[in-house]
C-alpha cells in the first residue's frame, strides 16, 4: 500500500460549508468538533478529487469508477482513502506589517504524528507561553488587535518541512503561538462576508435576501493524506503536474472560490 501527504495551499478563499447555520453566521465553514479548527471533511475532499478526475480523466488516464468507486453504490467500492484536510497554517492580519502565517504546537505535534504514519520521520520541539509567539526575530507584534511578545527561535527544520507543503516566505511570515491563543484566532480570524440577491427586473435588493457567509482566507495551508494500492495512488497523483497543480475544493466555484495548489509532500 502506498501512503502520501498532499499539501493544499489556498490560492483563493475557500467555502467548504456545513449546510446549516449556527445562529450567527448563515453559512459557516466546516470545523473539527473537538478543536474548532477550520477543516474540510474527508468526504468533501474526496468528492473534489473525483470531480477533478472527471475533468482530467483523458489527460491522466485515470479509471474513475475503479479508483473512486461507483456513485450509485451498486458497483465496486473506492480503492483509495483520503482523510480530512487539516489546517496547518492560518493567515492572520498584522497591524505591525505584512500578514503572518500562524500555527500552534498542537497542530505541529499532530503533523509530526501524521507524517510518521505516512513513513516520513520529522522531529522538533516547540515551547511557547501564552501571550508570546515564536518567530525569527525579537520584539513586539500586533496580530489583529492583540499585542504579542516575539521570541526568536523557530527551528530551521520546521520551516523546511512546512515549505515542503507549499508555503512560501516562512522565514519572514511564520508565527507559532500558544494553543489557547491560536484557538481564538481559529474561531474569529476567518472572513465573514455579507451577500445579497438582486431582483433582475427592478435592479434592487430582493426582500429578505441577505445572508452572511464564512470563508477560509487565501494563503491558508491545509493537508490531506492519501492511501491505497500503488497504482491507484499514482493515478490520482498523475492528475497534477508542475504546470497544472490546482484543484477546486468547496462551494462557490463560479465566483472563483476554493482553488488550491496541490503539493506532494511524501510519496
Amino acid at each position: 500500500m502506498k501512503q502520501t501527504i498532499l499539501g493544499l495551499r489556498a490560492e483563493t478563499s475557500i467555502h467548504a460549508g456545513t449546510g446549516q447555520n449556527n445562529g450567527v453566521i448563515d453559512m459557516p465553514i466546516m470545523r473539527e468538533a473537538h478543536t474548532g479548527y477550520p477543516c474540510v471533511f474527508g468526504s468533501a475532499v474526496k468528492g473534489a478529487f473525483r470531480a477533478h478526475a472527471e475533468v482530467r480523466r483523458k489527460d491522466a488516464g485515470i479509471d474513475i469508477h475503479k479508483v473512486f468507486g461507483t456513485a450509485d453504490g451498486d458497483g465496486n467500492a473506492s480503492q483509495i482513502s483520503m482523510t480530512d484536510a487539516r489546517l496547518l497554517l492560518l493567515p492572520v492580519r498584522s497591524l505591525t506589517g505584512h500578514f503572518k502565517l500562524v500555527t500552534c504546537p498542537a497542530i505541529l505535534q499532530r503533523l509530526k504524528r501524521d507524517m510518521q504514519m505516512m513513513g516520513k520521520q520529522v522531529d522538533w520541539h516547540i515551547d511557547v507561553n501564552q501571550g508570546q509567539v515564536l518567530s525569527q526575530q525579537d520584539g513586539y507584534i500586533f496580530l489583529e488587535e492583540f499585542k504579542f511578545t516575539q521570541k526568536a527561535g523557530l527551528p530551521n527544520d520546521l520551516i523546511a518541512v512546512l515549505e515542503s507543503f507549499g508555503a512560501e516566505n516562512l522565514t519572514e511570515q511564520l508565527i507559532v503561538m500558544h494553543n489557547d491563543d491560536f484557538a481564538w484566532f481559529a474561531k474569529n480570524a476567518t472572513a465573514v462576508t455579507p451577500h445579497i440577491a438582486i431582483d433582475s427586473t427592478t435592479k434592487t435588493v430582493k426582500s429578505g435576501a441577505l445572508w452572511y457567509e464564512e470563508t477560509l482566507p487565501s494563503d491558508a495551508l491545509l493537508y490531506t493524506m492519501l492511501m491505497g494500492a500503488d497504482e491507484h495512488v499514482d493515478s490520482v497523483l498523475g492528475m497534477f503536474s508542475a504546470d497544472k497543480p490546482f484543484i477546486q475544493i468547496g462551494g462557490n466555484e463560479t465566483v472563483g472560490m476554493g482553488w488550491c495548489q496541490v503539493q506532494v509532500v511524501a510519496a
